[in-house]
């Protein structure tokens, strides 16, 4: 494992097992400590941005094209628990496109926004979405539960870790 895919490995699961009350500021403009009008401002600024970006993400999802999601993740990214390149990342994303033909995705529902402590510009963003999966004589509905790690950076904002889980209560599998 390379050094870089190490440090991006700590830091994922440095998130996914912190307690957002301990170890991870809300961004939520509501409930942080008030610096200045212009700090709350840039705070929520970048929460749109992030949200954002994490729609667009899973929208691209019902695009034919693998490339529509993976243009959003970094050139290395913690994907569904492994270091991978951006391009081993969209053979994976290749994978499901052929194993479900047929996407449909909903909006980012319930999310929330952290401000990881100590590493600046990286967040984390949580939160549900519907999906509609339908192959042929096969169909899967129900509801997602994600984890996105993000840079912010003047480049742009980049996804260096993703995570889903389906939310079982919620999920129905049907032969046609």
């Amino acid at each position: 494992m390379t050094p870089f895919s190490r440090i991006l490995l700590v830091y994922f699961l440095a998130v996914i097992s912190a307690n957002s009350n301990a170890d991870c500021a809300e961004l939520n403009p509501g409930t942080l400590h008030r610096t200045t009008h212009t700090a709350d401002e840039q705070k929520s600024v970048i929460a749109s941005e992030l949200i954002s970006v994490v729609n667009e993400y899973i929208l691209a999802g019902q695009m034919p094209d693998p490339h529509g999601r993976s243009k959003y993740l970094a050139a290395k990214v913690f994907y569904y628990g492994h270091a991978l390149t951006n391009q081993q990342a969209e053979k994976q994303i290749n994978s499901l496109y052929r194993r479900w033909p047929n996407r449909k995705y909903g909006q980012l529902e319930e999310h929330e926004i952290f401000a990881i402590q100590k590493k600046r510009n990286i967040y984390k963003v949580t939160g549900s979405y519907q999906y509609d999966l339908a192959s042929q004589g096969e169909h899967l509905i129900g509801k997602s539960r994600i984890t996105c790690v993000l840079e912010h950076a003047p480049s742009g904002n980049r996804i260096i870790g993703f995570d889903e889980k389906l939310i079982t209560e919620t999920t129905s599998y049907s032969r046609d």
